[in-house]
């Protein structure tokens, strides 16, 4: 049986992976670091409360696995990890362990000819895994069993805390506004995170750690293209109320950024919402073939939302 550690079990992703993981019939240790906040109770799946003074105790649990989960969201906030990725990469360069990163956290550069007024096209964003890491990873493989980097789009959730799609929605007793950062016809990737934990687990539960050891893999989970419009309808559906869309205030954003580590974050990635994102095709993970339609994602993240 493959023996998994992951990390931050009370966030959406840490949940998630669990859960496929054991219907995969690993054996997972699962790190949270508040026993107060909501995990998962399953079967193959042992929890362990771990503050920042408790890497011994990390090490020892690392110790029991053979890969190591952690989360690298553009889009929460990171404050409460107790452990930074730069700690799990040297922990499983010791140890020797596979490493699995999930993140947004992309480099991108734009160019400034589409700011001039004649310049009437925008063309979607190359993105790329930061350098800095890419540089840290690549170091770091010859040490590892293996690293793989799965990079995703925007989160389909409609938690403020989990996701940037919760910022944009308001609700009133009869209606929805969703807030538009950009044209609302124009495509995004959108990742409803239960089917990227799935498509991991069947990945590396299908492809023999032993092959290729030592390799750095980085791909690139595609999840649902979808416009803001899109996503309207489907809120439609889901909440049976009517969606009405409304541009997005920048301006206000500006404002509110001064005061909000997340609002700063989603200002960054304003030029990507206005102009979309292109992935390198060549290297992107499989998808399910029972991936969940966006109008059921969505509604059972709405439902989310408001059973809490």
């Amino acid at each position: 049986m493959k023996r998994a550690l992951v990390l931050g079990v009370e966030h959406v992703m840490g949940s998630c992976l669990c859960e496929s993981l054991t219907q995969h019939e690993w054996d997972v240790l699962g790190v949270v670091s508040d026993t107060e906040t909501t995990a998962p109770i399953l079967g193959n799946l042992t929890l362990a409360e771990l503050l920042p003074e408790d890497l011994d105790f990390l090490y020892q649990l690392a110790e029991e696995v053979d890969t190591v989960f952690f989360h690298q969201p553009y889009e929460s906030d990171e404050t409460n990890a107790p452990f930074s990725l730069e700690t799990i990469i040297t922990l499983c360069e010791n140890l020797k362990l596979q490493l699995v990163i999930t993140t947004n956290q992309y480099d991108f550069s734009t160019n400034w000819l589409p700011s001039l007024a004649f310049w009437r096209k925008k063309n979607p964003i190359p993105i790329s895994v930061p350098s800095a890491l890419l540089q840290r990873l690549e170091a770091a493989s010859s040490h590892c069993e293996q690293i793989h980097v799965v990079c995703l789009g925007h989160t389909l959730d409609c938690r403020n805390n989990e996701g940037y799609l919760g910022l944009l929605i308001k609700e009133t007793d009869d209606r929805l506004y969703i807030q538009s950062p950009s044209a609302a016809n124009l495509q995004h990737h959108w990742t409803y995170l239960p089917d990227l934990a799935s498509s991991i687990a069947t990945h590396l539960t299908d492809c023999p750690s032993q092959a290729n050891k030592g390799a750095l893999h980085i791909s690139y989970y595609a999840g649902h293209e979808a416009s803001i419009a899109d996503i309207a309808r489907c809120l439609t559906l889901s909440s049976g109320k009517p969606v009405f869309i409304t541009p997005l205030p920048w301006l206000a954003m500006d404002v509110i950024s001064l005061f909000s580590p997340l609002f700063r974050r989603f200002m960054h990635l304003r030029t990507l919402w206005q102009q979309g994102i292109v992935t390198p095709r060549s290297h992107s993970l499989s998808q399910s073939s029972e991936q969940t339609p966006l109008a059921l994602a969505l509604s059972q993240s709405w439902r989310k939302k408001t059973i809490k």
